[in-house]
């Protein structure tokens, strides 16, 4: 391996440092291909070959990408590659190992993907290189395929700004465990955080067939180019054909022409790959066209984001494992979000539902047929005497746990078939000012369905009760596995796991519907853990739900016992925007790493609050003496150093030099977190004494 004795330097505009990728000589190479031996070859396009190799005395296995002289992809794609590639690390991007360009060669080396591309498994079989058992992509597969693809297009856009602008199924390569990874950056752009309006304007570059009409006729590339092509690659699952085929009848010719026309025609069913018959749930089946068919839109602004893309197809794989309701009925038809924990628990007589708009005063009665056209979500009515028989009359031996506000039981609906969590307002605050709590929950919570954001199932409010039913989550707050208690420690790898489905449901809450949400409370206690630890984040009874386009507002609202996590520039400001939520998310990180409240005012004045005894060991280097003793030698260094970036920048200020990133937190944290844990898992546990390793990192 050749690399400069300094460690760093620059090529064609390309930063390569000991962390960047790793630069082969060509000896190297053609010791790893055996001199580029044809009977390595494993895929071969206008661009050269790519050869299975051999690198590290045979232990690491990759694909080498050998680019012809003739290729179109010239040095300047060949930079781009390796430029955007070793900046980006994310689970659904493929990795790039290093690249040689001696004597004028242009070689990239990535990690290698046993199962090829998308492309080859739909339309391009071989009985060679795959056997039989891998003829057929189940359903189910291939919208897991499409998730990964789509979260990693959705990495591209909102956490680096990058365009790929090649997006199609030989692009999109698999692992040996059927992971999906974008590859072949050589066309990407640099465009910019707007997903709507900014562009960049650049030459007309891509792939015939997956090309925005738009981009093709204006010059004006956006990220939603991508999510053009990626429709056309949703189609290309469907109906397993290429998105060109000259080979069929001109009307059939474009893909993505034929599918539109034959879902306005209704025959959407006449095309999909008949080895599907039988797979795909009607109901199924509309949603994942209807998702194709708006990717495709005609003005880029009338596409989706590739987020709420994502969103949609974890919904359709949800519905398609039997995880939300079926798809008969109204209900159905008309809520495809309710999750399978509220659809258990339902009676379905008009009567017992309820409707949560709270413009006339709390909720009114309406028939099924009325609420279906309103479109709002529902959540159903208990009667008193159902919630006595759930909690065998409150009784205290049901009692989950209380405070002077709520005590919170353990039941049983739906005889007994279902459980869940009963919440019964018993505070002696002010009558008036437990109802908007109450209301505000259900109306928050109205809006929101998402796998890590808290069910609510239903309620009661007559004779001066206000009672609330969640799903049940059988490992309760994680404030309760995270101080002393009978528990077992909570593993780190387990900790990261959590962190990052709350850093999902909070993501959820500012972006994923149209009225941002600001939870104004996250807390430890606020956060619960479902029978596989999957958090949920709940607590609403104070959340703000903001007008469409605003991003914040005036609120004068203390939560008396919430002092350890407030955002200062709120407390400063009385102006409640997102990033006081991610600060109060920063404050639950560093809880999580340190195993402490984030006041204790018995401690020593420098120790009392949590984030400035932080910021104090920064300085020092000493962070590794502050973390939970039961995760001493127990995180991978790097680890380490990466989550600490994560948790400074949940408190930065705005007004510092890294405001401007601090926006753009919840969605930049998700991302780091969630590349935190492949680095833990592959990296060795490490002795701690690095005061400078850790200081240096952040």
């Amino acid at each position: 391996m050749s690399s400069s004795d300094s460690g760093s330097t620059t090529t064609n505009g390309v930063h390569q440092s000991e962390e960047s990728s790793r630069c082969f000589s060509l000896a190297e190479i053609q010791l790893a291909t055996n001199n580029f031996d044809d009977t390595l070859v494993v895929g071969r396009g206008g661009f050269g070959k790519v050869y299975k190799g051999f690198i590290d005395n045979g232990a690491t296995v990759v694909a080498v990408k050998r680019l012809n002289a003739e290729s179109k992809q010239g040095a300047k794609e060949f930079w781009t590659e390796i430029k955007t590639l070793s900046t980006l690390r994310h689970p659904h991007l493929v990795t790039l190992i290093g690249y040689s360009d001696e004597f004028g060669k242009m070689i990239l080396v990535y990690e290698y993907m046993v199962n090829g591309t998308l492309a080859d498994l739909l339309y391009k079989p071989s009985r060679k290189r795959y056997g039989p058992d891998f003829y057929h992509l189940e359903w189910d597969q291939r919208l897991k395929i499409c998730i990964g693809a789509a979260r990693g297009l959705d990495c591209l856009h909102t956490e680096q700004s990058v365009i790929h602008r090649d997006v199609k199924t030989t692009n999109i390569l698999l692992n040996e465990n059927w992971i999906a990874k974008i590859s072949d950056f050589g066309l990407s752009k640099t465009g910019t955080t707007n997903q709507t309006q900014s562009h960049v304007s650049t030459e007309v570059r891509g792939t015939f067939g997956y090309l925005d009409p738009q981009y093709f006729l204006t010059r004006r590339l956006t990220m939603k180019s991508d999510v053009y092509a990626f429709g056309v690659v949703l189609f290309e699952v469907l109906c397993a054909r290429p998105p060109v085929d000259f080979g069929v009848e001109e009307e059939q010719c474009s893909l993505a022409m034929w599918a539109q026309r034959c879902i306005k025609q209704g025959t959407l069913d006449q095309i999909i790959d008949p080895s599907l018959s039988g797979e795909i749930p009607a109901n199924g089946l509309k949603v994942f066209a209807e998702v194709a068919n708006k990717c495709l839109h005609n003005h880029p602004n009338g596409r989706p984001t590739m987020a709420e893309v994502v969103e949609s197809l974890v919904l359709m794989l949800d519905d398609s494992q039997g995880n939300s309701p079926g798809s008969k009925g109204i209900i159905s038809k008309v809520f495809l979000r309710i999750p399978s924990i509220v659809a258990k628990g339902i009676d379905l007589k008009w009567n017992n539902w309820m409707i949560c708009g709270f413009k006339k005063g709390f909720p009114e009665r309406f028939q099924i047929e009325q609420f279906a056209d309103t479109g709002i979500q529902l959540y159903r009515k208990f009667s008193l005497a159902e919630i006595r028989a759930a909690t065998n009359n409150f009784h205290e031996q049901l009692e989950a746990r209380c405070n002077a506000v709520i005590k919170v039981y353990i039941g049983d609906i739906a005889n007994g078939n279902l459980k869940v969590s009963i919440k019964r307002i018993i505070g002696r605050t002010s009558s008036e000012t437990n109802m908007d709590q109450f209301r505000n929950e259900i109306q928050v919570l109205s809006h929101l369905r998402h796998l890590n954001i808290l069910s609510l199932i239903g309620y009661y409010n007559e004779k001066n009760e206000m009672i609330l039913v969640y799903e049940y989550l059988a490992k309760g707050q994680l404030y309760l596995h995270l101080y002393p208690t009978n528990n077992e420690p909570l593993p780190w790898e387990k900790r990261l796991q959590i962190c990052i489905g709350v850093a999902r449901g909070l993501q959820h809450l500012h972006g994923g519907t149209k009225r941002t949400i600001i939870h104004q409370n996250l807390k430890l206690t606020c956060i619960f853990l479902d029978e596989n630890w999957v958090a949920k984040v709940g607590g609403f009874e104070f959340s703000r739900m903001l007008p469409e386009n605003i991003s914040s507002t005036n609120s004068n609202t203390f939560v008396a016992d919430n002092a350890g996590y407030m955002d200062p520039e709120y407390l400063a400001s009385a102006k409640l925007t997102e990033k006081s939520d991610v600060y109060s998310f920063g404050v639950i990180l560093l809880e999580v790493l340190c195993g402490r409240k984030p006041m204790i005012m018995t401690r020593d004045e420098d120790q009392v609050n949590l984030v400035r005894w932080f910021k104090t060991n920064i300085e020092r280097g000493t962070v590794d003496q502050i973390i939970d003793p039961n995760l001493t030698d127990k995180i991978a260094l790097e680890c380490l150093k990466e989550y600490v970036k994560v948790a400074e920048k949940c408190h930065k200020s705005s007004n510092s030099l890294c405001g401007k990133l601090h926006m753009k937190l919840p969605c930049s944290l998700l991302g780091d977190l969630v590349l935190i844990r492949p680095i833990h898992s592959a990296l060795p546990r490490v002795k701690w004494r690095s005061k400078a390793a850790v200081h240096d990192a952040t």
